[in-house]
């Protein structure tokens, strides 16, 4: 899909196995984990049945942010990439590209990142 940013692409980061997480039945507990390891905050978290849509950024860099996706079924985590700056998004800019990118379905149907993402 392409939009302002260019085409947007995902990438495959981890699993919460790869993290060490057991208790993976609590998404919020492996959803911290990831925050904790990227010392950073979720700025926005929108939690569905099947996935999690988050903006995750510095604390004290309000300019800092990036989406990721989590799979709840299969428990992977995922980077949103674009053409464009994609590391230094901000709150308004987020939700800008939810809409334009169409981002709630990734939650909603996860198996969208397997027809996407690249290793």
């Amino acid at each position: 899909m392409s939009g302002s940013r260019g085409v947007m692409s995902l990438h495959r980061l981890f699993g919460a196995s790869e993290m060490k997480i057991s208790d993976t039945a609590h998404v919020d507990l492996v959803i911290r984990e990831f925050l904790r390891l990227g010392e950073a905050i979720a700025v926005r978290w929108i939690q569905m049945p099947r996935g999690v849509l988050l903006l995750q950024m510095a604390p004290e860099n309000p300019a800092s942010g990036a989406i990721y996706v989590y799979d709840r079924e299969r428990q992977q985590f995922y980077l949103v990439c674009f053409e464009g700056p994609d590391d230094n998004l901000t709150l308004p800019e987020f939700q800008e590209l939810v809409r334009e990118y169409g981002l709630l379905r990734l939650a909603e149907h996860p198996a969208l990142l397997q027809e996407v993402a690249t290793a």
